[in-house]
């Protein structure tokens, strides 16, 4: 993360000196001085980059270089400003400026309605009220045809309000609504805005996008040759207004500028704040899904009203409707990736977006989301977080598999690997154990899974299974060699053969076709999927971790074929992770002690689910907790092994058996 703030020139309130007193490091900056489809000229660009290199920062990002009206809507001299535009990219490159934020929004970049929203704490917040917002189009602005896009008891309600305010509420009203940001356009009238939303009479949301596919295919050779990534900013609210139409403001809509644009320098600015100003947004998925694509980033958070509609900023960066964590452990595992796969712009600017005027700001002449407290304290939230998220480290954005995903101990493990931000691949033989757990998960809302049903001794099926995850997610970063267990007639009824000890309840009675299921359940169970799953694995932290047993630490009496067979295990887990050591994939295994599970509950438990068994008994007595372990309790070995935290451990069998193997029974 390259910490990053927004600078709009020598006449900025906040100098490059406050900036650099915040600890920013890079600038995003435009030439705000230029009128919007003017040239920047090599001369004006190399003059401020110059100027942001004695200060001690770089000029990492450029936010905007303007797009014309003309080119949006493709009219009047669409092609001179076009051309106009591919000549300052060219002269942005020339002083090593790499990606260029820009945005498609028709008339106005921005909109809210209140400027100075007071919070508890005596500070003022961005405020976009949706019902200010139809008072000023139906009363001040009086736009034809408005009336017809409101719902009846809005627009009442909305001339209701605009009653109530005085002349000078609602001169503040427009004042906040028509309110222009440097480069962009100055501040317009109500006329003028009239005159601008009558040049999109006839351009709807289809018209509209098909002009930027085909503004984004005019430039890209320009991009492609000096190594420039445009990075499109998107609608801000991201909803229609005024009868504007909007082209960036969901998912489907980001999905659709990569199936069109597919050059790879064509990507986002993911604004959080922007992304957050629809309900049904959740802008940390958005940064999972189009990580690849994501080149420079604005975080910020918002805060809905009863009605999710109207927001406003948030206090605090950390805090609202995004899941900031999420967000930016995304964006460390997309760099992670970049830097292991050597891309270009391996470090994504980042600056905070907005911030909340505080007293501080008093007598520096700017206004909240522009502030330079607000912002400092934004940028201080965001380096905090990125720092804490850099020395854990939890799975979000990467994807996990999970054979014998439906089994007690399993399920378990899967439900945390969702917790940490992970997505998940349910395998295993019955579609309704695992669909019904996939329900599960969703009600309390895990819906990041996908149900893969095959035997995993079953090869052909494995490989189709394989083919399903990659065509919905195409990677994968964690096997987890789950599916095991034991079998009645893989046991002795007895733990020692005595003379008097009939044939049947000892080793010589054993179902030796019980005792190969059981072998091959639990060894081949784990070769297979290692052998067809393996391979996808990333080399960026690519795990697989197997589930070994204490039966493989010390023969136990009993259950002589599961013992054999998690031997095995383990023992493939050292020679795998060998292998494997060269490609950058970790191999593991944990081994559990005695955790109650469908497949030993005959042997630890009475009829009555509550009483230990003999055997059950003795287990309890040689571990030194005096407990049998609870599902849970396995998955912090997991995690661990999972986490950069174990990156120089490979090969290892970790014990989580509540001192069972450390405990000689004395």
């Amino acid at each position: 993360m390259i910490e990053s703030w927004r600078w709009y020139g020598s006449g900025d309130p906040v100098s490059l000196r406050d900036i650099r007193q915040a600890g920013a490091e890079g600038i995003v900056t435009a030439l705000h001085e230029t009128p919007c489809g003017g040239l920047w000229t090599e001369e004006a660009v190399l003059e401020r980059a110059r100027l942001i290199k004695e200060a001690g920062m770089r000029w990492v990002a450029a936010e905007s270089i303007a797009v014309h009206e003309d080119i949006k809507t493709r009219s009047g001299d669409w092609r001179h400003y076009l051309e106009v535009y591919k000549q300052s990219l060219r002269n942005l490159a020339k002083c090593g400026v790499r990606v260029v934020c820009y945005n498609f929004m028709p008339v106005l970049d921005w909109t809210r309605s209140i400027l100075d929203f007071p919070m508890p704490d005596g500070s003022t917040v961005l405020k976009y009220d949706a019902l200010r917002v139809a008072a000023f189009d139906l009363c001040i602005l009086k736009r034809p045809g408005a009336e017809k896009e409101y719902p009846p008891e809005t627009a009442e309600n909305a001339r209701a309000l605009f009653a109530s305010l005085n002349e000078t509420e609602r001169r503040r009203l427009a004042d906040a609504i028509l309110l222009g940001l440097p480069g962009t356009v100055d501040n317009l009238t109500p006329r003028q805005m009239l005159g601008m939303l009558g040049r999109y009479k006839n351009i709807d949301a289809e018209r509209l996008r098909r002009n930027l596919y085909e503004f984004l295919d005019e430039i890209m050779p320009v991009c492609e040759e000096e190594g420039l990534f445009m990075a499109i900013h998107p609608d801000d609210p991201p909803r229609s207004i005024f009868g504007l139409p909007r082209i960036l403001s969901t998912d489907e809509d980001m999905r659709r500028l990569v199936r069109e644009v597919p050059s790879r320098h064509s990507g986002f600015t993911l604004c959080t704040g922007s992304l957050g100003g629809l309900y049904s947004n959740q802008p940390h998925l958005l940064m999972e899904e189009f990580a690849d694509r994501v080149y420079f980033a604005h975080f910020r958070n918002t805060v809905f009203d009863s009605d999710c509609e109207s927001f406003r900023e948030s206090d605090s960066h950390l805090s609202g409707h995004t899941k900031m964590a999420r967000v930016m452990q995304s964006l460390i595992n997309e760099e992670e990736r970049r830097r292991a796969a050597g891309c270009p712009l391996e470090s994504i600017p980042v600056r905070p977006d907005h911030g909340k005027l505080m007293d501080i700001d008093l007598g520096k002449n700017c206004y909240a989301g522009y502030s330079y407290g607000g912002r400092a304290l934004g940028l201080a939230e965001l380096r905090g977080l990125h720092a804490g998220l850099k020395a854990h480290l939890p799975l979000v954005g990467k994807v996990a598999l999970v054979t014998g995903a439906a089994g007690v101990l399993c399920s378990a493990l899967v439900r945390s690997l969702l917790e940490h931000g992970a997505k998940v691949a349910l395998l295993g033989r019955t579609r309704t154990k695992l669909e019904a757990l996939a329900q599960e998960l969703a009600r309390d809302g895990f819906s990041e899974t996908m149900v893969l049903v095959a035997d995993v001794l079953d090869k052909t099926a494995l490989e189709a299974a394989r083919r399903a995850l990659q065509s919905r997610w195409d990677r994968l970063d964690v096997l987890l060699n789950g599916a095991g267990g034991n079998a009645p007639g893989g046991s002795s009824a007895v733990e020692q053969c005595m003379p008097e000890t009939p044939a049947e309840q000892s080793f010589f009675g054993m179902d030796p076709e019980a005792f190969e299921q059981v072998s091959r359940l639990n060894l081949i169970g784990t070769v297979l999927p290692s052998q067809v799953f393996g391979g996808m694995l990333s080399a960026a932290g690519g795990c697989i971790v197997n589930i070994s047993s204490m039966a493989a630490f010390q023969p136990l009496t009993k259950v002589g074929a599961y013992g054999a067979a998690k031997a095995g295990v383990e023992n493939f887990t050292r020679w795998l992770a060998v292998h494997l050591a060269p490609s950058g994939v970790r191999v593991n295994a944990i081994a559990p002690g005695f955790f109650i599970t469908e497949q030993n509950r005959f042997l630890m438990m009475e009829k009555d689910g509550v009483t230990p068994t003999p055997r059950g008994l003795k287990v309890l007595a040689k571990t030194p907790m005096h407990r049998f372990g609870a599902p849970e309790d396995l998955c912090g070995a997991l995690h661990f092994l999972l986490s950069p935290s174990a990156s120089f451990v490979t090969g290892a069998i970790v014990p989580v058996d509540g001192g069972f193997s450390a405990f000689s029974g004395v």
